[in-house]
């Protein structure tokens, strides 16, 4: 339970560094995003009690993404980007469905639990920067109109990756600010998907982990 509790605060501390930090830098963006991503990959693997074989799949697929991550970084070539975001994407899939799970099957509201269900919405928010940067360097799949972006950024030429982190997260926790729209079918989608996941996650993680608290309490008097 102490590693559990350790690899899970690590997990923390590296998706709170990118969301806060990235924005700021300007000179080595991408390397900063590049380790931060690979830390978030490996402290995501041990983040649950897994069984051997999921583990080693984890591993495996874990291994495979940070290598086109850094493939990406030395090649930085589009069709690489989306390989690389995509099966970070599908790992990361794979990570909050397991801590969701194991927070779900936990029978006691321990820090532990609480730290597992913090990150799982960061990390929901993270896969929705990730779509939002396939979907807008894809050209948004399926424009509204032929030259026209698939997501309106307000005076960013050039958007980056700390742009559609920011698009996710107000997104993710409907602030809806407007600064950044979606402008293509396929972006609208996923706007749409990541507010009403982000409301999913937080109505039904609440309701679960009240539940267990009173039944934790219950059981001690």
């Amino acid at each position: 339970m102490e590693k559990l509790t350790r690899n899970n605060i690590v997990l923390l501390s590296c998706l709170l560094i990118l969301i806060v930090f990235l924005p700021f830098l300007s000179d080595k963006r991408a390397l900063f995003l590049h380790v931060l991503l690979s830390a978030i990959i490996l402290s995501g693997i041990y983040s649950c009690s897994f069984r051997k074989k999921a583990r080693r799949i984890l591993l495996i697929s874990g291994t495979t993404a940070i290598a086109v991550i850094w493939l990406d970084l030395i090649f930085p070539f589009e069709a690489i980007r989306i390989l690389a975001f995509g099966s970070i994407f599908t790992f990361i899939v794979a990570i909050v469905f397991f801590l969701t799970r194991h927070i779900a099957r936990s029978q006691n509201v321990t820090s532990t639990i609480i730290i597992s269900a913090v990150n799982g919405y960061l990390l929901m928010g993270l896969l929705g920067a990730l779509l939002l940067d396939i979907a807008d360097t894809t050209g948004g799949l399926i424009a509204v109109k032929p030259g026209l972006p698939a997501i309106n950024f307000n005076g960013a030429t050039i958007p980056g990756f700390q742009d559609y982190m920011y698009f996710s997260f107000v997104t993710l926790t409907t602030l809806g600010y407007g600064d950044i729209t979606p402008a293509s079918a396929a972006t609208k989608s996923i706007a749409l998907i990541i507010a009403v996941a982000g409301q999913f996650y937080l109505t039904i993680l609440v309701a679960m982990l009240v539940g267990k608290y009173l039944s934790q309490k219950n059981r001690s008097v």
